[in-house]
C-alpha cells in the first residue's frame, strides 16, 4: 500500500473517531466505506474491511468510555445487563457476513432507522433544554429485559456490518429505559468496545482471519484511539446534549441513505 493511501487513511479514520466518539457510535459506518475506497477495493473488499473497522469501532468506543466515565455518563450495571443480547447478535452477525446475502436485513434496517431517526428528530423540536433528563420511572424489571433481548439488532450490526451498534443501543437506551442523551451515549460507548472485539474474535474463528490485515490495523488503531479521545473530551465540554442529539439523529439518516444506495447498486 502506498505512503499517500496510508496518511489519507490516517487522516480520515482520525476525524471520523473525533465526531463519532461523541455519539455513542464506533464509526464503522464510515470506516468500512473509506476502507473499501482506498485500501480494498474489488468483490472481497468488504470481507477484509469489516474485521478492521470492528478494530477502529472498539479503539473509538473505549476512548469516549474512559472520557464519558470521568464525567459520570456511563452506566455500566446497565451495560453489563444489555451486553448478552448484544454478544449473542455479533456472533450471528459474523456468520452472516460471511455466509449469506444482507439485503434483506439492510432493508429491514434501513426502515426502522428511519421511522427512529423520524421519532427522535419529533422528540428534539418538541424538547426543552432542560429536559434531557434520566426518567427512572422506564428502569423497570421488564424494559431491561426487553432492552437487553433488543440489543441482539447492535450486536448483529457489529458483526455483519462492521458498525459498533450505537445506532440501535442510544435510542433503545433513551426510549425504552429512559437514559439521557449523555449517559445514552456513554454506555453505548461502553458497550461498543466489547460488541466490537467480539465480533472480531468471531469473525476470526468463523473463518475470516486469512483476510485481516493486521499491519494496518496496528498503524490505524492508535490514530483512532487519540482521535476519539480528543474528540470525546472535546464534545464534552463544548457541544450541549441538545446539539449532539441533533447531530445523532442526522447520522441516522445519513447511515439510512448510505444503506439504501448499498441496496440499489447491489440490486
Amino acid at each position: 500500500m502506498e505512503l499517500l493511501t496510508i496518511l489519507l487513511l490516517i487522516l480520515l479514520v482520525f476525524g471520523v473517531a473525533f465526531i463519532y466518539s461523541n455519539l455513542g457510535l464506533g464509526g464503522g459506518l464510515l470506516y468500512v466505506p473509506i476502507l473499501m475506497s482506498l485500501a480494498f477495493t474489488g468483490p472481497t473488499g468488504e470481507d477484509i474491511a469489516v474485521p478492521i473497522s470492528l478494530t477502529l469501532a472498539a479503539a473509538t468506543g473505549l476512548s469516549a468510555t474512559i472520557n464519558h466515565h470521568q464525567k459520570g455518563f456511563v452506566d455500566f450495571k446497565l451495560a453489563g445487563i444489555l451486553i448478552t443480547g448484544a454478544l449473542i447478535g455479533a456472533v450471528i452477525g459474523a456468520f452472516f457476513n460471511l455466509s449469506t446475502d444482507k439485503r434483506i436485513f439492510l432493508a429491514f434496517f434501513v426502515t426502522v432507522i428511519v421511522l427512529v431517526g423520524v421519532k427522535m428528530l419529533y422528540d428534539w423540536a418538541k424538547a426543552k433544554e432542560s429536559e434531557d433528563d434520566d426518567d427512572d420511572t422506564k428502569m423497570t424489571q421488564t424494559r431491561k429485559i426487553a432492552s437487553a433481548n433488543g440489543t441482539l439488532a447492535s450486536g448483529f450490526l457489529s458483526g455483519s456490518l462492521g458498525i459498533g451498534g450505537g445506532l440501535v443501543n442510544v435510542p433503545l437506551m433513551g426510549y425504552v429505559l429512559g437514559r439521557k442523551t449523555r449517559k445514552a451515549i456513554g454506555t453505548s460507548s461502553a458497550m461498543i468496545v466489547v460488541t466490537s472485539i467480539f465480533g472480531f474474535i468471531s469473525y476470526m474463528l468463523l473463518g475470516g482471519s486469512q483476510a485481516i490485515d493486521f499491519n494496518l490495523i496496528g498503524i490505524l488503531w492508535p490514530f483512532v484511539f487519540v482521535g476519539a479521545f480528543v474528540g470525546s473530551r472535546w464534545g464534552l465540554r463544548k457541544l450541549k446534549s441538545r446539539t449532539v442529539a441533533l447531530i445523532f439523529i442526522s447520522v441516522l439518516f445519513i447511515a439510512a441513505a448510505k444503506m439504501t444506495i448499498d441496496l440499489i447498486l447491489g440490486a
